[in-house]
């Protein structure tokens, strides 16, 4: 199985920017939109979307009909937390049975109990990347907004232990979000988890949210030239590969250009009224696609997300559109560093 990276860099460069690209092998369709965690650099706890689960029958239709157009990976998370959806064993299970290649998840573990790991590795999923993002408890409840450092470092080292009990071909992964509190820290999560998981922990690129959180400048450089990198090493493409070779659908069966469109701004299509064929080259997507391939972004969210900027946007489907919360005060917990 590939590493992290080398799924990452094979992503960004094997990617076809047209107008009307091939289907997608990779979907991520979001169970749910809630979260039980409150991260500060997250957009999650500014959003005002309905908390809503996605419509089971739509789903496996969506499922059904990706599989057989093309795609081969899949995942059940965008802006929320996974292990917070009921049926999430199930739905590992029906797409392994479609006949799905790889079946992936990122979650923040803390809501893993013995009976849900089990039945979730058991359906069959092939990898799982926990969101640890500070390497103390102390730490990691300022960031994560939850005291649940000790027990998430258990439930990777449970899940470790059952995948190997059990012969689970499972691959598991950390990553790291690196801040002003947690930057010195990385190296400590890595001691304490190092032997439980099948690579380093894979340190990510502080960001603003997909356009979200242009706040998270004020705590962390945002540098243009990264947005699209991973780590701050190089930069892998210029142009955002998501609406070009990537499904994301929201938990209210929309089709959205970005896995991390909080808000709805980027809504293509409306899964309940067209199949994610018709929906993945329609003229909404199109249009987008020739912003982004013509670098003529302003006024889209994309921009923001881009150019590292807070302009007006207009978002593509007015009536389904969802303004954030304002902007959150996150002074008071920088000056708590560690």
């Amino acid at each position: 199985m590939k590493t992290l990276k080398e799924k990452q860099e094979e992503r960004f460069n094997n990617i076809s920017y047209s107008l009307t690209p091939p289907f997608p092998r990779e979907i991520f369709l979001e169970v749910n939109n809630t979260c039980n965690h409150k991260c500060f650099f997250c957009a999650n706890e500014k959003m005002t979307r309905d908390k809503s689960f996605i419509d089971d029958k739509l789903a496996k239709r969506i499922m059904q009909e990706s599989f057989e157009a093309g795609s081969r990976d899949i995942t059940f998370y965008a802006t929320g937390e996974p292990l917070i959806f009921p049926l999430l064993d199930e739905y590992i299970k029906f797409a392994k049975q479609i006949g799905y290649e790889y079946v992936f998840l990122t979650s923040n573990g803390a809501l893993s109990t013995t009976s849900k790991m089990k039945d979730i590795i058991d359906a069959g999923l092939d990898s799982i990347k926990f969101s640890v993002n500070a390497g103390t408890r102390k730490s990691y409840k300022q960031v994560h907004g939850k005291d649940d450092f000790d027990k998430v470092i258990d439930t990777i080292i449970e899940w470790d232990k059952y995948r190997k009990a059990s012969g689970a071909k499972l691959k598991m992964f950390v990553s790291f979000i690196p801040t002003q509190i947690t930057k010195d820290e990385y190296h400590l999560l890595l001691e304490i988890i190092g032997n439980y998981i099948d690579q380093e922990v894979d340190q990510r690129v502080c960001s603003n949210q997909g356009g979200n959180m242009l706040e998270n400048n004020k705590y962390e450089e945002i540098n243009p030239e990264n947005i699209l990198g991973t780590l701050k090493i190089h930069q892998l493409t210029t142009i955002c590969p998501d609406p070009f070779n990537r499904l994301t659908i929201s938990s209210e069966g929309y089709l959205t250009a970005c896995v991390v469109d909080y808000q709805n701004a980027l809504v293509t299509a409306d899964l309940s009224k067209v199949t994610i064929v018709e929906a993945w080259n329609n003229e909404e997507f199109q249009k987008l696609r020739k912003k982004h391939l013509e670098d003529n972004l302003e006024g889209t969210l994309c921009y923001n997300c881009l150019k590292n900027k807070n302009a007006q946007f207009e978002p593509l489907n007015k009536e389904i559109f969802k303004p954030l919360k304002e902007t959150k005060d996150m002074e008071s917990i920088y000056e708590k560093k560690v």
